[in-house]
């Protein structure tokens, strides 16, 4: 059976882009020939038998790649492209994997519009023209008001391997671990004055850390009132910076899933939220207000902390690893694909690949040395 995976962004620092990637080995297991298309693709997260090329953002060109493919089943993982598959399905099965958008009452002024034009639009237009829907959390199902839609966790062991428990003294400050983007535009609806306030509130009874991409001004924000910003880091720095922390907290007003909470379960520390959105489905920890949040880390105490993370642990060992999320897909492919059609190899197919692979060396080479010169 042949997939086609389609993305607009497949880097580190997103969401999508670590789903999709742990998503691949269970897909290959599975016996699914795989092809990743991404505007922006870094090929370092790529699975071993997975063929991925960079396609350009306006998509000329990439209607007749796919069909030219005779894919089986093709996933949408973001927009431009769930628009794209409604369109044309190219032939195919297809799937809206939807990682969710923040609702318009969280969006700037002049963006509300284009908002609600959007979520009409995928009402009216896309889902009903998708194979099938999935979403990533049962609130999700509501969220999109789409009844239809298919649930499946994500999951949030990818750094298990790396945990390494961390020694540290009984005492001293609270370290405290906040992984969110921090830009203008979502500085509120992420919760990144709550983070702000926490700070002024404990003082020297905390030391916070916000690992993400942001801008420059807000990062400013957050190092002048004492909080450490070391921006976009590696995997394994990450897995250290979850390892080293006490707690995790998230201030944010809306999520389809957050898989920092349940990442930093996976490291046994327990994940601080606000109690709403998805974030009771990935965390026992939810408390209905800013004011008990910090009044809970008030009270903590390392000892006390790493009895909350165990319990933290148990909680997300048993719903959200990527082996059972890797099977509900297969599950659910294989029940919308039963078939799959016949002499996968085709010349045209051949053809295309062979072009958009050329030109995108050509293109890095032509940047590097313009880079260069500049």
């Amino acid at each position: 059976m042949r997939i086609a995976i389609l993305t607009s962004v497949y880097r580190t620092e997103f969401g999508v882009a670590r789903v999709i990637a742990s998503q691949l080995p269970h897909l290959v297991e599975a016996g699914f020939e795989i092809d990743l298309y991404a505007c922006e693709l870094d090929r370092s997260l790529l699975f071993p038998k997975v063929r991925a090329v960079r396609v350009p953002t306006h998509l000329r060109g990439l209607r007749a790649a796919l069909k030219a493919g005779r894919y089986d089943v093709i996933i949408a993982h973001t927009d431009p492209f769930y628009q794209f598959l409604a369109e044309d399905n190219c032939g195919a099965v297809t799937i809206g994997y939807e990682h969710g958008y923040p609702p318009v009452e969280l969006c700037p002024p002049e963006e509300k519009e284009s908002r609600l034009k959007e979520i009409g639009n995928r009402l009216g237009l896309i889902y009903p023209a998708l194979t099938q829907v999935v979403t990533i959390s049962r609130y999700g199902v509501e969220y999109l008001n789409w009844s239809g839609s298919y649930v499946i966790y994500n999951g949030a062991d990818h750094y298990e391997h790396l945990y390494e428990p961390a020694e540290g003294e009984p005492f001293g400050p609270i370290r405290i671990l906040a992984v969110t983007r921090y830009r203008k535009g979502e500085w509120k609806y992420k919760g990144l004055d709550q983070v702000v306030r926490l700070k002024k509130d404990l003082g020297s009874a905390c030391q916070i850390t916000v690992i993400g991409r942001g801008d420059g001004e807000s990062a400013q924000i957050l190092k002048d009132a004492g909080i450490e910003v070391p921006g976009v880091v590696s995997d394994q720095e990450l897995a250290r910076h979850y390892s080293c922390c006490d707690v995790l907290v998230s201030f944010s007003q809306w999520e389809l899933f957050n898989l920092p909470l349940a990442e930093a379960g996976f490291a046994h520390k327990p994940a601080l939220a606000l109690n709403h959105c998805a974030h009771p489905e990935v965390t026992p920890f939810v408390f209905n207000s800013y004011e008990e949040i910090r009044d809970y880390l008030k009270t903590a105490t390392r000892s006390s902390l790493r009895a909350d993370g165990e319990k933290m642990f148990q909680f997300v060992d048993s719903r959200f690893r990527w082996e059972q999320n890797g099977k509900e897909l297969v599950k659910l492919i294989q029940a919308k694909c039963p078939s799959p059609v016949s002499c996968r190899s085709t010349f045209g197919k051949s053809i295309f690949w062979l072009f958009w692979n050329v030109r995108e060396a050509l293109r890095q080479n032509f940047y590097k040395k313009w880079i260069k010169r500049s």
